[in-house]
């Protein structure tokens, strides 16, 4: 057990909570003022996770394989308001972060990091997690006024007005490419030409459905491009994992399922 879990014995009248500490890799007993401490510990690692409530002994277990990213959400104002539907997230508004300990059960491989998952989550059996199985959503249906808000949300991203005037400004005068040119004869000749002779290809459509296994909420996305600006990722990164037939939860997190309509 780690040395930091040893002044919690007197804490819990219940040795069977306790058990949770064992062979913990980390334990931080104050989180709201360790998170410092905690993403040096946490940088570049994999692992299981568990919020521990120190008043009712309750339990929440989850798993990353990017822990520091992972645990920073928990800081962030907008992560209680994006994932105010996730119990744990109730518990922590709830009770506030004080009345936790954050708890690193074990640093994982990537590729093992759901199976270990798993294994605590039959272990404890954790009244913060909705689902028994780690990264597992099949058998969750949306429904359809679910489905269309998050459609909406995807295809309903768009600059505010001000930001639209601000875009509009910044390219008017000088600010303009091609401020102060002006096209020659032969220049104007071809670009009429090509808009003439203009072929327009049909393109085959498709959609791209994203599933957060944190909160099973899945989003639709109309291109490739607006999934790597969702997940901050890269366009090729993407194309390869389809390529090769990459079914794994991207960043042992996301399900992503491009159907072509």
């Amino acid at each position: 057990m780690n040395n930091n879990s040893n002044n919690n014995r007197n804490n819990f009248s219940n040795f069977q909570d306790l058990l949770i500490f064992e062979n913990a890799a980390f334990v931080f007993n104050d989180p709201l003022n360790q998170r410092d401490q905690m993403l040096k510990n946490l940088n570049k690692k994999s692992g299981i996770y568990c919020w521990f409530n120190t008043i009712n002994c309750k339990y929440y277990i989850g798993s990353s394989v990017n822990l520091n990213s992972r645990i920073s959400d928990y800081y962030q104002e907008h992560y209680y308001k994006d994932k105010n539907n996730l119990t744990i997230v109730k518990a922590l508004v709830k009770y506030g972060m004080g009345n936790f300990k954050l708890i690193i059960l074990e640093l994982t491989e990537k590729e093992n990091t759901l199976t270990r998952e798993q294994y605590y989550l039959d272990k404890y059996e954790p009244e913060y997690n909705i689902l028994a199985l780690a990264g597992n959503s099949l058998g969750l249906q949306h429904t359809e006024s679910t489905k269309e808000k998050m459609r909406e949300k995807a295809l309903g991203r768009k600059h505010s007005l001000e930001v639209r005037q601000k875009m509009s400004e910044n390219r008017k005068g000088e600010n303009n490419n091609f401020f102060g040119k002006t096209h020659s004869e032969e220049n104007l000749a071809k670009l009429r030409e090509r808009a003439q002779n203009r072929i327009t290809y049909p393109k085959s459509g498709f959609e791209v459905e994203v599933t957060d296994l944190e909160d099973n909420s899945t989003t639709v996305y109309k291109s490739m491009r607006e999934v790597t600006r969702a997940l901050n990722t890269h366009m090729s990164t993407l194309i390869n994992r389809e390529k090769s037939g990459n079914t794994r939860p991207f960043r042992g997190r996301y399900i992503i399922t491009v159907k072509r309509l």
